[in-house]
């Protein structure tokens, strides 16, 4: 973070009357949105590139952070009058002293952001410099300026060299482009990433699918295996204490398997696994057509995780490839659908018609089902039962759904609609009621 711009960003902050700082939310992990009088203002406090930033772009959370710090900036810092702004010195410190008043008392709370390279922080300090809560809490052992709860917060030393002041322009403009900046770094090594590890995925898949058994040769080893149970059946009479492990039978060589403790259980075995094997060989297409399934929905996902724009989108398409906490929960994912999550709300579609059905009755009344209109296509669900949602959500929900539809046009229409208001008639095929509709164009 340039000093001389944060110089700038205190001054503009430090008005009179007072600027109202209605919330700050935490919608990445070291990212902040901050409402200055309806200005929306981001604070990034990455390690080694921190900056503050301002864009017209939409950027939505993938989840809801709900740490013990993120209820602290909501207890001191939500509808707070920004009644001083400074920084601290030549160090890249930024110091808001927030006041808010209610019908008790007047209280006041210093925010502190710290662009200080490697050791970023946001920490909330009372009026007597102890802090109330941080980013991140520093012990004696990790360093000499100390960063916990109830302890006071030592300054930082001044640096002993004046550092070199470079103009960057007029606040805003600069604020934009830090940006643009912060985008196009960490955009194309993100996309890079995320495009290796579907690239990996995929070839996997396409492994194993190539991998698969043919048809008929699982037929012909199953015909085998009970062939070569029938005979020894047959000749099991001449051999009542067989104890050898090959046996020659109508010029047949058979090798007894391991496991077998006698001729009869051999016989058994066989019998067995032909009926493994032609049941292989009967469900053979299912395998084939759901690593099919897998490999589309992650090529398609691979398309859009390449054509993104913003990290936001790209954060909300990279739910879905995370590694799942809960096991029962993973495999239940796994089996069923897809999902990916939006400022928190999670959004299932699925894969083929068993997955659609699967989404369909799991959903409950008031999630919000979506679908594409006029051609076939997977069913999406927005899991967030009474709760109100945004339009953002919907519409980002719908293009995440037309992205992984095969025949969808450049414009497209997605009907939406309450579940309850969808009734199932055949397999996935449904008829809906009191629906409304997105217009949208494919991008």
């Amino acid at each position: 973070m340039n000093l001389l711009t944060l110089r700038k960003f205190a001054h503009y902050l430090k008005q009179t009357p007072p600027l109202k700082l209605r919330s700050i939310y935490r919608i990445a992990d070291n990212l902040f949105k901050i409402d200055i009088n309806g200005d929306l203002f981001f604070v990034d406090l990455s390690k080694g590139k921190s900056t503050i930033f301002i864009t017209q772009e939409t950027l939505l959370c993938s989840k809801v952070y709900q740490a013990p710090f993120d209820k602290s900036l909501q207890k001191y810092c939500f509808n707070s009058w920004i009644v001083d702004a400074k920084v601290d010195g030549n160090n890249r410190i930024l110091q808001l002293v927030l006041e808010t008043k209610n019908s008790y008392k007047t209280s006041q709370v210093v925010l502190q952001a710290e662009f200080t390279g490697k050791n970023t922080n946001l920490i909330l300090l009372d009026s007597k410099n102890i802090v109330l809560d941080a980013l991140r809490h520093l012990t004696k052992e990790q360093s000499f300026r100390e960063v916990r709860i109830t302890k006071p917060l030592l300054p930082l030393p001044q640096p002993t060299n004046t550092p070199m002041l470079k103009e960057e322009g007029e606040l805003f403009a600069t604020l934009e482009n830090n940006f643009k900046i912060l985008k196009a770094k960490d955009l194309q090594a993100k996309i890079a990433k995320s495009s290796a590890h579907l690239s990996q995925k995929i070839a996997q898949l396409q492994y194993h699918l190539e991998s698969l058994e043919d048809r008929s040769t699982l037929e012909n080893n199953a015909k085998k295996e009970a062939y070569l149970g029938q005979l020894i059946l047959q000749n099991l009479y001449l051999y009542p204490d067989f104890k050898e492990r090959e046996i020659c039978l109508e010029n047949e060589k058979i090798l007894l398997p391991l496991q077998a403790h006698s001729l009869s259980h051999t016989a058994q075995i066989f019998f067995e696994n032909s009926k493994k094997l032609a049941k292989k060989a009967k469900n053979i297409h299912l395998q084939t057509r759901n690593l099919e399934e897998k490999i589309f929905f992650y090529q398609k996902l691979l398309q859009m995780i390449q054509n993104v724009t913003n990290l936001n989108d790209l954060q909300i398409l990279d739910s879905n490839l995370q590694k799942k906490s809960n096991i029962k929960e993973a495999k239940q994912k796994q089996k069923f659908f897809e999902s990916f999550f939006i400022e928190g709300v999670k959004v299932s579609i699925g894969k083929n018609e068993k997955e659609n059905i699967a989404l369909l009755k799991v959903a409950k009344a008031e999630d919000i089902w979506l679908h594409i209109r006029g051609i076939p296509s997977s069913h999406c669900i927005i899991h967030c039962g009474k709760a109100k949602i945004s339009d953002i959500i919907l519409r980002k929900a719908a293009q995440i759904l037309a992205g992984f539809t095969r025949d969808c046009d450049e414009n497209y229409a997605v009907d939406y609609t309450k579940r309850k208001f969808v009734k199932i008639t055949l397999g996935a095929n449904v008829v809906y009621a009191k629906a409304q509709t997105i217009q949208l164009k494919k991008d």
